[in-house]
């Protein structure tokens, strides 16, 4: 399985048509062929704002049949021209908990990086580390892998870029797991021995309508 993050701004002036066309068409409905999971989000931060749309796909046929030959999934392709310095990073999935979207608010995108040697070991216990997140109040998904292609990512020689999604049903629940700081690694997940610095950005999710309905 893979992850697919698409992460953009929007042409200013198209934030309505964008959001409305991910909430009612784009994500709604049935998902295309060999999509298991999507996720479609908004941030804001010191650069503007920042959108991200996260989908996981069954194994890279069904990936390469959902996006075009820029990394642009193909649901987004009516929109295309109205995403402003997209970004597409693709990886792995070595692990994953859950993918259902219903009732999630918050996605929450946890990238570091690791020495290449230490992938093996670091699958291993990803996996451990999400098998002991089941359960935990407010989550409603997790997905850890090891990245694949697509955005330049900065790494030193023999090292390998790794993200862990998870997806929360609540800001409050997400704030409690990480001890209060949104920043930091989420309590006792944390393979200090062999991960790097991190960043965590965070994002709200869009609620998905079936075409037809009010904008809300």
């Amino acid at each position: 399985m893979f992850v697919h993050l698409i992460e953009y701004r929007i042409v200013p002036g198209h934030e309505a048509e964008v959001t409305g066309f991910l909430r009612h068409e784009a994500l709604a409905g049935l998902p295309p062929e060999g999509m298991v999971a999507r996720y479609a989000g908004r941030r804001m931060s010191g650069a503007g704002r920042r959108h991200l749309v996260a989908t996981a796909w069954r194994d890279a046929a069904a990936l390469a049949a959902g996006t075009d030959s820029r990394g642009v999934p193909r649901y987004l392709a009516r929109k295309a021209e109205l995403l402003a310095d997209a970004q597409t990073s693709l990886y792995r999935v070595v692990a994953a908990t859950g993918l259902g979207r219903d009732g999630a608010r918050v996605l929450r995108v946890h990238r570091t990086s690791i020495a290449a040697d230490a992938i093996e070991a670091w699958e291993l216990r990803a996996q451990e580390t999400l098998d002991g997140l089941v359960g935990r109040p407010g989550l409603w998904a997790a997905v850890a892998g090891v990245w694949a292609g697509g955005r330049e990512v900065t790494l030193a020689p023999g090292e390998a870029g790794i993200v862990v999604l998870t997806a929360w049903t609540e800001w409050d629940l997400l704030l409690a797991a990480t001890g209060g700081r949104l920043e930091r690694t989420l309590i006792d997940t944390e393979i200090s021995d062999l991960e790097r610095p991190a960043r965590a950005d965070h994002f709200e999710l869009l609620e998905l309508l079936p075409a037809g309905t009010g904008t809300g």
